[in-house]
C-alpha cells in the first residue's frame, strides 16, 4: 500500500535550492521511515579540453 508522503515547506526549499544553479553534479534526498532526513549535493566542475 502506498502512502501519501508529507514534506514540509521548508524541506521542499531546501531540495530546491540544492538543484539551483547545478551544472554538472547531483543531488541525493536520503529518506528513512517515509521523511526526509538528509539531503546532499555533489557539484562536478568541468573543465574544456584543448586540442
Amino acid at each position: 500500500m502506498t502512502q501519501q508522503a508529507k514534506v514540509d515547506e521548508k524541506k521542499l526549499e531546501a531540495i530546491a535550492k540544492a538543484i539551483q544553479n547545478l551544472e554538472f553534479g547531483e543531488v541525493n534526498i536520503t529518506i528513512q521511515d517515509g521523511v526526509i532526513v538528509q539531503i546532499n549535493r555533489l557539484e562536478k566542475q568541468r573543465f574544456p579540453q584543448k586540442k
